[in-house]
């Protein structure tokens, strides 16, 4: 695909998998494949694979898949935010299934990243929304930092003071593997008595002492 000359010869190269997405996006060896073909072809010869993949019986399950959220992830990166539009939307009704999935938040990050700004929005409100399931769960976290690093401002700053309002939430997530990458985040978006009433609940913890305070 790489060393094809020209749109054509892809093209031909592409038209093997017509019919066979669904399967390729769940072999760990053919899932490259299309992850090749969705980044080097035009993103209207990639509409067969936003078809198909839509015309899986459960888009959800795909997207929590070691291999197809790959397939997803690169849609939504590659191609125009009009075009995925309809995919979105269905991702966008498994919110909290696929934001507390292994896999599946890295797609539910992607889409807080490169989604059209309405459905951004939409995804952003449903982090909101789903707060305290998201906050007690590891994946769940990682979803939570991505809104918190591609949020609008006003968004992110509410966010993190609903973050900071509960201080056991705060505590679990504090402790998770992304602890240091919250708090910096949290740093970053707190102003205020807020940046100062965070400050002072990691005073004293040996994990966080190495962090900047950033806003003063």
């Amino acid at each position: 695909l790489e060393e094809a000359s020209d749109d054509e010869q892809r093209w031909a190269l592409a038209t093997e998998l017509h019919g066979h997405i669904r399967e390729a996006a769940r072999c760990p060896h053919a899932n490259h494949v299309v992850q090749k073909c969705i980044k080097v072809m035009s993103p209207s010869m990639s509409q067969f694979i936003i078809d198909e993949i839509m015309e899986d019986e459960d888009l959800i399950a795909l997207s929590k898949h070691k291999f197809g959220c790959r397939i997803v992830q690169r849609l939504l990166e590659m191609c125009p935010a009009e075009q995925v539009h309809d995919l979105v939307e269905l991702l966008l009704a498994g919110f909290i299934l696929i934001s507390t999935h292994t896999s599946g938040n890295f797609v539910v990050q992607c889409l807080l990243q490169n989604a059209a700004r309405k459905q951004r929005i939409q995804t952003f409100g449903l982090v909101k929304q789903h707060l305290p399931e998201l906050a007690l769960h590891a994946n769940g976290c990682a979803v939570i930092c991505a809104a918190l690093e591609h949020g609008d401002i006003g968004d992110r700053c509410m966010l993190a003071e609903m973050v900071l309002a509960d201080s056991d939430r705060l505590a679990f997530m504090l402790g998770s593997r992304l602890g240091d990458t919250i708090v910096a985040r949290l740093l970053d978006t707190l102003e205020g008595a807020g940046h100062q009433r965070l400050l002072a609940l990691l005073e004293g913890n040996p994990k966080f002492e190495a962090l900047p305070q950033r806003r003063s």
